[in-house]
């Protein structure tokens, strides 16, 4: 089973940074107009180094993954960086709120060993893209370093770490005010408390929750690292990745990902409702309160659908699974096709849409988490159509990651997301 192991992390040093401005969101969640504002924000923001800005003279030889490697050597040579002097396993803390409801999520940050192609340790749950991992496989190439932490879950009952270790804590070494909530950082350096916690991570599987490019690229540079080092004996640091973990028995949040189509090539809510009529009732509601209320309440096999110059809202509630299976190709496993996102993609987005392959994908589909936002799109008039989604059950990504399937692209969106820059790993001894 996963083996895990504290490390000497680098850190940004507080007394000639302020880490409330350093850190920023994981790269793949960034936008173009947030990656700016991160940039503007502070000259040691994070996303220099995890999404740096492309500028028209960039070559081979000089490009945003050289200014990051050029940048982490300096922030570490003049301070701004330092190294932990003794290996540590890092505990944080997030405070947040969903729906003016307080939340808190608590993990914490170790080294796992990247798993052998035998082994199945590590479980996946979502597919990946190529140009994803070849960007993040190009910046470690260069920097050398895990710059943003995977998000992995484990199942603990006995809740060890919040019960056990949480109280042994003193006060935390740094803790951050942000909009998104308050957050707080422990370095555990204690041998005693580090064997305990890497025991009791000795055989629980891990499911990537989220940054599966991020593994997937880290799995690729370990082997590049074999064959060209020949060290195979699985204890260097190229064989271990980054890890934040958090304990699902101790709650966490998953928001869906609602599907805004800008385009719809000319379909309207009159397509829709001819083609979709042997699959879904069509429920409509004249408030946008009720419509969400009924959408949130109604569960599994609903959909929410907004249609421009419509000012009405609709449900769209599966008749029953039988009816869907019928629209469905047979090759998709059960567990798959009792999914909300695959009812929608099989039975409306790719038949109806057109809009299949990771490019149409890409380029037809804007995914968006925060349900204000997928309906202000669309009373704006930027968007032709959404749907909109309930999110997936913890179980139901535990079991198919356990059965070895993958779900669509975009099926989850756990929040809040594990903030960049609190930890980093050189992969360099």
């Amino acid at each position: 089973m996963p083996k895990i192991k504290a490390f000497k992390g680098i850190r940004y040093n507080t007394q000639k940074t302020n880490l409330a401005t350093a850190l920023c969101p994981p790269y793949d969640v960034i936008s173009p107009k947030q990656s700016e504002d991160y940039h503007n924000k502070d000259q040691y923001n994070a996303i220099r180094l995890v999404l740096g800005k492309q500028l028209p003279t960039d070559s081979k030889d000089s490009n945003w993954y050289t200014r990051a490697r050029d940048q982490w050597k300096e922030w570490i040579k003049s301070g701004v960086l330092a190294r932990d002097t003794k290996p540590s396993i890092y505990y944080h803390e997030h405070e947040y709120t969903i729906s003016d409801r307080p939340c808190m999520r608590a993990g914490f940050i170790a080294l796992a060993k990247i798993d052998e192609d035998d082994k199945k340790n590590i479980l996946p749950h979502e597919n990946t893209h190529t140009a994803p991992k070849l960007d993040r496989l190009h910046l470690m190439n260069e920097v050398k370093a895990n710059l943003s932490c995977v998000f992995g879950l484990y199942s603990d009952s006995s809740k060890m770490m919040s019960a056990k270790v949480k109280p042994l804590l003193k006060e935390p070494t740094i803790t951050v005010n942000l909009p998104e909530g308050t957050q707080r950082f422990w370095v555990i350096n204690d041998p005693a408390i580090i064997k305990n916690i890497s025991n009791m991570m000795t055989d629980k599987p891990i499911l990537i929750a989220d940054g599966h490019h991020r593994y997937e690229t880290a799995k690729v540079y370990r082997d590049r690292m074999r064959a060209s080092t020949k060290k195979k004996d699985g204890n260097q640091p190229f064989d271990y990745v980054m890890m934040y973990f958090a304990n699902v028995d101790d709650g966490l949040t998953i928001l869906p990902t609602h599907r805004v189509i800008p385009d719809s090539m000319g379909i309207g809510l009159v397509d829709l409702e001819y083609r979709i009529k042997d699959i879904f009732n069509m429920i409509p509601f004249d408030n946008k309160k009720a419509f969400l209320t009924a959408l949130n309440r109604g569960g599994k096999g609903n959909l929410g659908l907004l249609v421009k110059g419509i000012s009405r809202y609709y449900i769209l509630k599966l008749i029953d699974d039988e009816h869907a299976d019928r629209f469905m190709p047979a090759d998709i496993p059960t567990l798959l096709r009792r999914l909300d996102v695959t009812l929608l993609h099989t039975c409306i987005i790719e038949p109806l849409l057109g809009i299949q392959g990771d490019a149409a994908t890409k380029t037809r589909i804007n995914y968006v988490s925060d349900a204000k936002q997928a309906l202000e799109i669309m009373e704006t008039g930027k968007a032709d159509i959404t749907f909109m989604l309930n999110p997936s059950s913890i179980q139901e990504v535990m079991d198919i990651a356990k059965a070895g399937l993958r779900m669509p692209q975009k099926s989850t969106f756990f929040f809040p997301k594990i903030p960049t820059g609190l930890a980093f790993n050189s992969l360099e001894k």
